[in-house]
């Protein structure tokens, strides 16, 4: 399984079977998303310099030296300036998959206990979404308990593994070591693993939150009043840029306590009357499901620019999607200047599941190489 169908295409730099091409450019085998040779009008799109860059109809000669990024050249009909078509990089999904490991994770789940069925959803060997997507989905993990909260000792105790990418053995080895016992300290588990995440850089981060139970903290180990706390670490997470998404394995978790986590995880008010999607499973197959469900549609609007845009100027650009013109402020803005994120209907055409292509080009005036 590919993350969403995602393909690679010659090397330009695709992830999860997007195929991210240069704009009005040729790509082919061993390519930089370019054509090689002078296109006819005196612009010589190769890492070498043009030979003289003669004008053609209209143009201006125009030659890319060794000191300029990849950026293709576009011929401007006349003004003297060219456009750039603007090599553009999707963001590589980073997943942290935070699985509670209190004591209920070992009771059964139709014939296995939820501890094993979570393995199962994390490293089947045909199904597993780490099996399938490590290659191409930065996973790491932290599987967390307490041992009567702070009385005990540390608290959150985590056992966790780095994201990395071809992770799968080493978080699977990782699973099999510990037991299921202890406590929920889910609020304090996020925060922690969220600060962890916060120091990743370049990449769409995530939280995928396994756990069959209602939250205590390390302050009141018991009763389970850890509610408030865990709504108020995901909230935090997600203005830190780290989405949560929750799975309840089982349903001992409340409706009301996922919900509310489910809308504060992306961005929308506890109480949202549009609200997100929660998971609940009921056995291991919906879990499988979940996962998956989760993983695949965890895919980043945002893509790196390989120049640097002038924010205010950046609607004079234009951004196809799928090969058709979409409009700025209503489908794409540049909300950093070397950052492009499509919005509303073509974020989420992106992430439909099919397989898509995102073009975009600039004005020479608007966008700049980066030194």
């Amino acid at each position: 399984m590919m993350l969403n169908g995602w393909s690679g295409v010659a090397t330009v730099l695709t992830t999860a079977g997007l195929c991210c091409t240069v704009a009005g450019c040729t790509v082919g085998d061993g390519a930089h998303g370019f054509n090689d040779s002078s296109n006819g009008d005196g612009i010589t799109n190769g890492m070498s310099a043009g030979s003289g860059g003669t004008a053609g109809s209209g143009g201006t000669g125009v030659s890319n030296d060794t000191d300029t990024p990849d950026l293709g050249m576009a011929d401007d009909g006349g003004s003297g300036c060219a456009d750039v078509n603007a090599s553009i990089e999707p963001v590589i999904p980073t997943i942290v998959l935070l699985v509670d490991r209190s004591g209920s994770m070992g009771y059964d789940f139709g014939g296995i206990s939820r501890w094993q069925a979570v393995s199962d959803a994390m490293f089947d060997p045909t199904n597993g979404v780490v099996t399938q997507l490590e290659d191409e989905v930065r996973f790491g993990m932290a599987l967390y308990t307490s041992n009567n909260g702070m009385f005990g000792g540390t608290c959150p105790m985590l056992d966790e593994v780095a994201p990395d990418f071809g992770n799968r053995d080493a978080m699977n080895a990782a699973y099999s070591m510990p037991l299921p016992d202890g406590d929920t300290p889910t609020g304090e588990a996020v925060a922690a693993v969220a600060a962890s995440l916060a120091a990743e850089e370049d990449t769409a981060r995530a939280i995928l939150l396994a756990t069959d139970g209602e939250p205590d903290t390390c302050a009141v180990p018991d009763p389970q009043e850890g509610q408030p706390l865990s709504v108020t670490a995901v909230l935090d997470a997600y203005e830190a840029g780290i989405k949560t998404f929750v799975v309840s394995v089982g349903e001992e978790v409340s409706a009301m306590h996922l919900q509310e986590l489910a809308n504060v995880g992306v961005g929308k008010a506890p109480n949202d009357p549009d609200p997100a999607p929660y998971y609940q499973a009921l056995n291991a197959q919906d879990l499988i499901e979940d996962f998956d469900q989760i993983v695949n549609g965890f895919v980043s609007c945002e893509f790196a620019i390989d120049g640097i845009v002038d924010i205010d100027a950046a609607c004079q650009g234009r951004v196809l999607l799928d090969g058709v013109e979409i409009d700025c402020g209503t489908d794409w803005h540049v909300p950093e200047e070397s950052t492009l994120e499509l919005l509303g209907e073509a974020c989420a055409t992106l992430q439909d599941g099919g397989d898509h292509s995102v073009d975009a080009t600039f004005p020479c005036q608007v966008i700049m190489p980066i030194p």
